[in-house]
């Protein structure tokens, strides 16, 4: 009973350490299908140390930053630069593997001064955090399995992580592997990616320190993650409930379970990764800027993926610039009042796009703050229109005010 209350007291006092800022890595001023199956060759697994983790009710960062969160993700393809006053959160992307082919050489930047210009906005909002995010959907992602499998193409990894951190002065790393043994568009996988992927967190968290953020891109469907695990290193999580249906079959992104079709709801996916060991406090609900409309039709009124500035045009105007084609009598805006998202019919009412706007905007930003959310994420910051109309929306629904300053 002595042994176990003394190796108790040493597990507590290691704990305690470990959320202690590390000075040497201190702080300096996103789509799958609605399913996919699991899948894999094998591989590679190791044993973890069960006494040299954190509790999983607090993040392990020492300074995650200003809360509620509002986070943009912002590529590189992106025509101006965030504005700072509506952003607590920057996830600047891409991160690359240099050889996503096997894994192996560590990572590159895409367009890194633009990425300079990015955390230089810290000079406009002091609170603000900009993080590195590596992956993607499909070959984006390709070459976390092939790494995270390999000790020394781990260690790589991480090592060439911790080293961009420190050079360009970024607040942490936002992992957006998709997913976990599941091989998109041809990429590799594992049956022990979900093993491995915990291995690897492990050893990017002692890399970088407690004084950075570690936050992970996550299916709606919870699925692919040992979360019990993997919360353990990981800060928070972006849960990415969008992509979840298309036109006419489904909503790209109901907040609620719609009457009208028999489909995952963001609430529920929400509430997934709850039971599967996610604190609802460590989760950002994830909004997209941009709607779906069906993949392969007969006729192509729109294309599958319509970015929110493009509905002006379409709604205003009868316009479909992308398509160079009018749209009169194809886009009726209609609502569904359970799903609290709009959507655009034809005259026959036959469902051509499931979209966001303001409105559907707001009921996700005041769920954010009824469910005690950590915040909200969205994809992308470019796919707003000119007057950042979703985001501001965003901002006043979970902070009541136009700016999170």
């Amino acid at each position: 009973m002595i042994k176990k209350l003394l190796g108790a007291l040493l597990v507590a006092s290691l704990l305690m350490m470990s959320c202690e800022k590390d000075p040497d890595n201190g702080n300096t001023v996103p789509p799958p299908p609605p399913e996919v199956t699991p899948g894999g060759n094998g591989g590679n697994e190791e044993e973890n140390n069960e006494d040299e983790k954190p509790p999983v009710s607090t993040t392990l960062c020492t300074d995650i930053g200003q809360t509620p969160i509002i986070l943009a993700y912002y590529t590189e393809n992106s025509p101006e630069l965030p504005d700072p006053t509506l952003l607590t959160h920057i996830n600047y992307a891409h991160g690359r593997f240099v050889d996503p082919d096997n894994g192996t050489g560590g990572i590159w930047i895409d367009k890194p001064e633009l990425m300079q210009k990015v955390i230089a906005l810290k000079s406009k909002n002091p609170k603000l955090k900009v993080m590195l995010m590596i992956g993607g959907w499909g070959k984006k992602a390709d070459g976390f399995s092939m790494m995270a499998r390999d000790a020394a193409k781990r260690t790589e990894f991480c090592q060439s992580v911790n080293e961009h951190i420190k050079n360009y002065g970024l607040d942490g790393v936002d992992i957006d592997w998709e997913y976990p043994t599941y091989s998109a568009e041809g990429t590799g996988a594992s049956s022990a990616d979900t093993k491995n992927f915990n291995i690897l967190l492990k050893e990017l968290r002692e890399t970088i320190g407690t004084g950075k953020i570690i936050s992970f891109a996550s299916s709606a469907s919870a699925k692919y993650v040992d979360w019990p695990e993997a919360i353990k290193y990981i800060d928070y999580v972006n849960v990415m409930t969008y992509d979840m249906g298309a036109a006419p079959n489904g909503h790209n992104s109901p907040l609620h379970r719609s009457t009208v079709f028999d489909q995952r709801s963001c609430d529920e996916s929400i509430d997934l990764h709850v039971k599967a060991g996610v604190p609802v406090g460590r989760q950002n609900l994830g909004v997209p800027f941009y709607g779906k409309a069906e993949k392969n039709p007969t006729v192509k009124i729109y294309e599958y993926t319509v970015n929110y500035n493009e509905m002006a045009s379409i709604l205003n105007d009868h316009w479909y610039a992308k398509l160079k084609k009018d749209v009169t009598g194809y886009n009726i805006r209609r609502w569904d009042p359970q799903a609290k998202v709009p959507y655009l019919t034809d005259m026959a009412n036959r469902i051509l796009l499931s979209y966001d706007d303001p409105e559907s905007v707001t009921a996700k930003g005041e769920f954010v703050g009824e469910k005690k959310l950590l915040g909200a994420m969205f994809w992308e910051y470019r796919h707003d229109d000119s007057q950042h109309s979703l985001l501001k929306a965003l901002v006043k629904a979970v902070y009541g005010k136009e700016s999170v300053l």
